[in-house]
């Protein structure tokens, strides 16, 4: 398959194993047991079978090496950076107000750290690697789609997020902030119909895939609530964006 006309065999590779190493990684970082048992029983399975995670997060960072290191040169500063924003994500690295804390802990930004490293690492790699010239509008529908799709996570984890982070749901209440996350859709939605029907950078095919996403996507969040299963989030709503690239893979093999 050729994305952006680059075959990325090993963009894909990467960003693949990085993101189950990284993942599982942060997953790794002692909870506190009281945590634990009130999130779900995933949780007290990694923290009493420690193995099994570690042993993912080694083979994939083996693995995310392998792929990388052809096209590393290419992408290395956006490399860096991402990767130093995905550690900071759920390690104390930053210093605050005299403590140590993870970077979803800094108030108010929490989301738009993932909504920024994923936008570099979907957009901005494959554009350096096509050497691309780097075009706003894409990089913020992606940017948009993914904050509209982390605002469900902030909604369930209401009860576990301290007043002082100030996640969009606690600054705008439930209701408010699933209207601003369709919002973001929305105007990706609209993106993307003028990047395919005016600037003929996406095919009608892989228009209609990704739209199908966006709309599933509006429907996962319209119904998000304080009190959802662990599935609703980890399978419905993560797995939109896994929806997203199988589909528009499908619509590129038929086209």
């Amino acid at each position: 398959m050729e994305i952006y006309g680059l075959e990325n065999y090993f963009l894909l590779g990467f960003v693949f194993f990085a993101t189950l190493f990284s993942y599982n990684l942060i997953r790794l970082v002692p909870f506190e047991q009281d945590i634990v048992n009130i999130i779900s029983n995933r949780y007290i399975f990694i923290n009493d079978f420690k193995i099994y995670p570690w042993a993912i997060v080694f083979f994939s960072g083996l693995i995310s090496i392998y792929f990388v290191f052809p096209i590393y040169k290419s992408i290395f500063f956006p490399l860096i950076f991402s990767s130093v924003l995905s550690m900071a994500y759920g390690f104390p690295l930053m210093r605050f107000k005299s403590s140590w804390i993870r970077m979803r802990e800094v108030p108010g930004l929490k989301i738009f750290f993932i909504a920024l490293v994923w936008t570099i690492v979907t957009e901005g790699f494959p554009n350096l690697l096509a050497h691309k010239e780097w075009v706003i509008l894409p990089f913020l529908e992606r940017f948009l789609f993914v904050l509209a799709i982390t605002i469900p996570f902030d909604i369930r984890d209401l009860k576990l997020d301290g007043e002082e982070i100030h996640t969009i749901p606690q600054f705008l209440g439930i209701k408010r902030a699933k209207s601003l996350g369709i919002i973001c859709i929305v105007i990706s939605e609209l993106i993307l119909a003028y990047r395919t029907f005016f600037e003929g950078e996406i095919n009608l095919f892989g228009c209609l895939a990704i739209y199908l996403c966006y709309e599933v996507a509006i429907v996962l969040i319209y119904f998000s609530r304080e009190e959802m299963s662990e599935w609703y989030t980890s399978l419905g709503v993560e797995g939109v964006s896994i929806l997203m690239g199988l589909l528009f893979l499908i619509s590129q093999l038929i086209h």
